[in-house]
Formats: structure tokens, sequence, C-alpha cells
């Protein structure tokens, strides 16, 4: 099972993107419902992966599908 540290002090707006692609499952998207760049979007879940030293999401076909260590965010986030 993966260990994520720091998901108490994780920043908000990298959170905010990470729930956003988890839930609509497409970077396309969630990018449309924050109402920013699909760019920002993948920056902001970068660094939150770099952060945690983790990959959060995998690519299935042209979806995101989450990695173990992204349900655990997700589950912190929602």
């Amino acid at each position: 099972m993966a260990t994520l540290p720091h998901l108490p002090s994780l920043n908000f707006h990298h959170l905010q993107y990470f729930w956003a692609v988890a839930h609509e499952g497409h970077l396309t998207r969630a990018a449309e419902r924050l109402h920013v760049a699909p760019s920002a979007v993948s920056t902001q879940v970068a660094k939150l992966e770099q952060e945690l030293g983790h990959a959060l999401f995998e690519r299935v076909g042209r979806q995101l599908v989450l990695t173990e260590a992204g349900r655990i965010v997700l589950d912190h986030a929602d």
C-alpha cells in the first residue's frame, strides 16, 4: 500500500485540480469544469504528484484512472 506524507498540508489548488480530474476522468473535462486551460490542470496535478512522490493517475486509453496513491489522495480530498 502506498504511504503518502504531507496530506494535511497539501496545496488547495493542487488538490482542487486533482479532485476535478479524478471525478471527471479526463483532463479536458476537468479544465472545462474549473474554467481554466487544460495545461493549467496538468501542471497542478504534476506538481501534486511531485510533492507526494507518487503517480496519482495512469492513462488507460484516453481516460485517466486513479492509482492506489490517487485513491488515497481522493479519499482525503473528498
